[in-house]
């Protein structure tokens, strides 16, 4: 019934105004009173409000920027393709909208210049200084030479001071052969999830995704060596399923700077082993490795610990979502076997889903003397173990 309220309203206000105006002759859309184009625009969001009318005529201007519409057109979504051609006109737009704007989110493509995180921190401590969240998403994609846009600026430019105050995130995203560059404000993440203090929020993330698809492996390699021009990777997150071990381990070895790692599942096949080139890679990364904390999604044989262990022989958290093909205890002893083998003196905190009762995990702690000394927490079947 609510619903049909404003719609009376609506038809009733009309009414009366067509009476006023049966007896007056009104040629031009113009010559209507105001209050007619604010009951229509009763029927639209802000967004629609500012692409259907904007740009049609100064009493439209006016409107749209008139006290009753700020509220709604506070927040809205303008898209680069179809409202602002350069960056220079997205300087200029300011002065036709409203100074107070509290969100502000963006599209664009084919304009290396959005990138520039310097400009967008002078438009919006001079034309938006009231702007809470901030929202950008710009897409860059291969030319007809297989090459992406050069960034000439300087590297890290989105963790500056004015991001890190407003904890305001910047983010990579490669899907195939495009890649997406992103902001937006500050969520918990697995990795921080339980943290309070010293969140580091200048550290931007890789994702990687839908690549597998691709005859040649190479093309992620490039477009990583691409983004290493314009920010620093500290976390690298993978949705791809079942990646390959030697994809994995390139990958990682192009990202010397990551603290955090997430992958769904690895592809293992017993009857292949890694070559020589590989194997040296690994045994090369192991030294200089910074990944302290590992979520891995599915796992399902012990030759993945191991690999994960090789990989990452620093970690100090991991995160398992799925333990297919191992039951609690079998998973339980792989873990601190794997531990005592590589005399690993880092790992503390183990977090694991089982549908199986806390006093269980503790009697298999304690019977298979696996730990002396820890304590098991649990939110429903996610366990959280610790040890020192």
């Amino acid at each position: 019934m609510d619903e049909l309220e404003p719609k009376v309203v609506f038809n009733e206000s009309l009414e009366k105004k067509t009476k006023i105006l049966r007896n007056q002759s009104i040629t031009r859309i113009e010559d209507l009173p105001n209050e007619i184009f604010y009951e229509i625009f009763d029927y639209f969001d802000g967004c629609e409000i500012v692409e259907t009318f904007s740009h049609l005529n100064s009493q439209f201007e006016q409107l749209l920027h008139s006290s009753s519409l700020l509220i709604k057109t506070h927040f809205y979504l303008f898209h680069h393709q179809e409202m602002i051609t350069t960056f220079n006109e997205l300087v200029i737009f300011p002065t036709k909208t409203c100074s107070n704007l509290k969100i502000l989110s963006i599209s664009s493509s084919k304009n290396i210049i959005f990138l520039d995180a310097h400009r967008w921190e002078r438009l919006i401590l001079h034309c938006y200084p009231q702007l809470e969240n901030f929202y950008l998403n710009y897409y860059d994609h291969m030319n007809n030479d297989n090459q992406y846009q050069i960034h000439s600026g300087r590297i890290n430019q989105f963790s500056s001071s004015f991001w890190i105050d407003r904890k305001w995130i910047f983010d990579v995203k490669i899907n195939s052969t495009e890649i997406k560059y992103m902001i937006y404000p500050y969520r918990k993440i697995w990795y921080n999830y339980f943290e309070e203090k010293n969140i580091e929020y200048s550290t931007s993330s890789l994702i990687l995704t839908n690549f597998l698809t691709f005859s040649y492996e190479e093309i992620i390699f490039e477009e990583t060596k691409h983004i290493l021009t314009i920010t620093q990777i500290y976390h690298l997150k993978i949705l791809e399923k079942k990646i390959s071990i030697p994809v994995l381990i390139q990958v990682v070895n192009l990202l010397p700077d990551i603290t955090t790692l997430k992958i769904h599942s690895l592809l293992t096949d017993e009857t292949t082993e890694l070559t020589v080139k590989y194997i040296f890679i690994l045994c090369s990364m192991k030294e200089k490795s910074k990944i302290t904390k590992v979520y891995f999604k599915e796992i399902n044989d012990i030759q993945e610990l191991d690999f994960l262990f090789t990989l990452c022989p620093y970690m100090e958290y991991f995160k398992v979502g799925c333990i297919n093909t191992m039951d609690v205890p079998s998973f339980l002893r792989a873990i601190f076997k794997i531990i005592k083998h590589n005399n690993n003196h880092h790992l503390r905190s183990l977090c694991f889903h089982a549908p199986t009762a806390v006093d269980n995990i503790k009697e298999i702690l304690k019977c298979e003397k696996l730990l002396p000394h820890f304590t098991v927490k649990h939110i429903l079947d996610t366990f959280y173990l610790q040890w020192k």
